[in-house]
Order: structure tokens, then sequence, then C-alpha cells
């Protein structure tokens, strides 16, 4: 009996399997606000933070969320901004000091608080920032901005956007911006930082488009090489960096419509009367001044 017994068990675990440790249920609780920052924006607290929806397991929310904000710990009512996962809302001051925490909130569940951020009040002085200048250069856009106190800089992306962080910050009165495409628009206004975490009002917004109106170095050092009706055309490389290739004139006449990109060309049906001209073409189709070369 007890034999018969043992095979039956041995026979009903081998029929179940081996069961593991079952896995934990999947978080319904939202992941808190862990990057959240507040300034003073003219004479209004600008509270900003960013936000990935995600649980607490790090698993991605797939239901709709709200913030809850609080200041000095009651509840109020903001318009918070977006754009992409950078919220942001402003603000009026309750007294002289304000304190900020955010809470996200699911149908089922709430996050734990973000942790507080305050700002104190500062009398702002009145000021009128003229627009900044942008002066077109081949490497990109030069700003031209007021004299004094560091400035925030603004890229935006047309006159109506804005956003709470600064792309740029200088103290000089003119910055370059090298990180721009051919062909895009770009829009910049800025702000006075008068002291930590306090800006003026932004200034009126500017934007231009990046052309490449600049043409490149020519070539140099051109030689030809005769070897009876065949020519051998060379030369040293622009030193411009956006050179696509270079374009060959014979006589006035262009021999190749698509530019070469080596640094020379083969010429099967040279006369010695022949002159010949090597032009560099950059991206934007911008030419050169001619190299001349001729046989001595």
């Amino acid at each position: 009996m007890v034999f018969r017994f043992v095979i039956l068990f041995s026979v009903f675990l081998f029929a179940c399997g081996v069961k593991g440790s079952p896995k934990p249920p999947p978080s319904i609780v939202p992941l808190e606000v862990q990057d959240i920052h507040v300034k003073q924006y003219s004479d209004k607290p600008l509270v900003y933070f960013t936000y990935d929806k995600k649980y607490k397991d790090e698993l991605p929310i797939k239901e709709d969320i709200s913030f809850v904000v609080y200041r000095n710990e009651k509840k109020i009512n903001v318009f918070i901004n977006s754009k992409g996962n950078l919220y942001w809302f402003l603000d009026s001051f309750e007294g002289n000091e304000n304190c900020y925490k955010v809470v996200v909130k699911t149908k089922r569940k709430e996050s734990i608080p973000s942790k507080i951020v305050c700002i104190k009040k500062y009398e702002m002085p009145k000021v009128d920032l003229k627009p900044p200048k942008i002066k077109l250069t081949e490497e990109g856009f030069i700003l031209e901005l007021e004299d004094g106190y560091l400035k925030n800089i603004y890229k935006v992306e047309n006159q109506q956007d804005f956003t709470p962080i600064p792309s740029y910050s200088t103290s000089e009165n003119t910055f370059l911006d090298k990180n721009v495409e051919l062909d895009k628009n770009y829009c910049y206004y800025y702000t006075l930082a008068l002291a930590e975490g306090v800006e003026t009002e932004k200034s009126p917004t500017v934007c231009s488009i990046f052309k490449d109106i600049f043409p490149p170095l020519p070539p140099e050092r051109g030689k030809i090489i005769v070897e009876g009706n065949q020519a051998t055309l060379i030369w040293e490389e622009s030193k411009s960096k956006d050179v696509v290739g270079y374009l060959i004139y014979k006589n006035g006449k262009l021999l190749n419509p698509v530019p070469v990109k080596t640094y020379y060309f083969i010429d099967k049906d040279y006369k010695p009367s022949d002159e010949y001209s090597v032009v560099a073409v950059d991206r934007a189709s911008n030419k050169s001044k001619e190299l001349k070369i001729k046989n001595e």
C-alpha cells in the first residue's frame, strides 16, 4: 500500500510540474515627479518639471494621468503647459514665499508627493528688453544682446513659443550659435538673470532662416601634366570644410556638370593653347573663385 502511494504521488508531481515563486503583480502606483524646479519669471513664480509616464516598477503608464499641485500645502488649480516630457506653469505669489509640490494622479492611485521647492519674492525692477539682433555668419547665427548681467538665451520653434529652460547662457553681449542646420528656421529670445533663480520677462522673439550664402575658398597650387593629347590637372583641396566637389572649365566651357570629388581631372583632348580653371562647390551650391591652370 505504501509503495502504491509513493508511485501515485510521483505521478502527481510530474503531471503538475514544479512551480517557482509567483511574480509580484504589476504596480498601479505612478512614479513620483523626481525633477522639479522653481524660479521667478518677471513677478511670477515659474514651476517646471520633467516626467516620464511610468509606474513605481518602471513599467509605462498607459492610462490618463493628471498633476495635482500644492502651494504652501494647499491644493491649487493651475494650467499646466507641456512639451514632450517637460511640464510647467506660472503662478502668483502668496505672501513673500511660495513652496510647491506635485502629485501624479491616475483614476486608481496617486504617487507620493515630489520634493518641495520654494522661492522667495524678489522685487523686480522695470526692464524693457530690446529684441536680439541676428547676424548670419558662415559658422552660424551671432546674437547681439543687451550689455550687463548674465543673459539666458532661449531657442524656440516660432514667435509664440515659450520654454522654461534656457538653451544657452552668456555674460557677453554677443553669442554665436553654431548648432544650426541649412535652410531651417530658428527663433530666439532672452532674459536677464538678475539674481539666482530670478529672470526678467523675455525680450521680443526674432526668427531667421539659416542659409549658406558664403562661397568656399578656392583650391590651391594647380598644375598640369601633359602626355601627348592627354592633360592631367592636379590641385590642392579647398580649405573650406563644406566643399562637396570641384567643377573644371576648359577655355571657359564646363567639362563636368557633376562636381568631381577627387583632386585631379584627366582631359584626353588636350591642345597646347587650352586653358583650364577649377572651382570648388559647397553643400549650398556656392562656388569659389576659380583657380586657373595652364601649361607654361
